[in-house]
C-alpha cells in the first residue's frame, strides 16, 4: 500500500489493464470531475515474464459517493439492451452448501451437481 497517498487522503479503488484504467480515467474526468491517479502495479508481471500492464487506481476518499454513481452508469451502459439480471453476479457456487443459483440463469440446484441443469453453465470447484 503507498502509505504516502493514503496520507493524503487517498485510497485505493483496484486494480486494472492499463488501458480500461485510461479510458476510465477520462470519461470519469470528464463526466463527474474526478481525478484518478493511476500508479505502475509492481505485480504486472508474473513467473515466466508473461506481462500485462495493470495499474493501481487511486482517488479521493471525498470523490467516492461520485465515483459509486459513474461506476453504476458504466454498468447501465454495459448491459444496456442485453438481457443480464445484474443480481445474480455476485452468486458464489459453494460445494459446503446444499444448494446453489446458477449466476447465468438464476436457476436453483443441488450443488451434488458440477452443472447448472438450465442452462449449462459448468463449475469448476479445485
Amino acid at each position: 500500500m503507498d502509505t504516502q497517498a493514503e496520507a493524503s487522503g487517498e485510497v485505493l479503488l483496484g486494480i486494472l489493464d492499463y488501458h480500461e484504467a485510461k479510458r476510465i480515467q477520462a470519461r470519469i474526468g470528464e463526466t463527474d470531475g474526478v481525478r484518478l491517479t493511476l500508479r505502475g502495479n509492481p505485480d504486472s508481471c508474473g513467473p515466466g515474464g508473461k506481462c500485462k500492464p495493470t495499474v493501481e487506481v487511486w482517488a479521493l476518499a471525498e470523490d467516492l459517493p461520485k465515483i459509486r454513481e459513474f461506476m453504476a452508469r458504466e454498468r447501465e451502459r454495459e448491459y444496456a439492451g442485453l438481457d443480464v439480471n445484474a443480481e445474480l453476479h455476485g452468486e458464489v457456487f459453494d460445494p459446503e452448501k446444499e444448494t446453489a443459483r446458477c449466476p447465468a440463469c438464476g436457476t436453483v440446484f443441488p450443488t451434488s451437481s458440477k452443472e447448472c441443469p438450465d442452462c449449462g453453465l459448468v463449475f469448476l470447484t479445485e
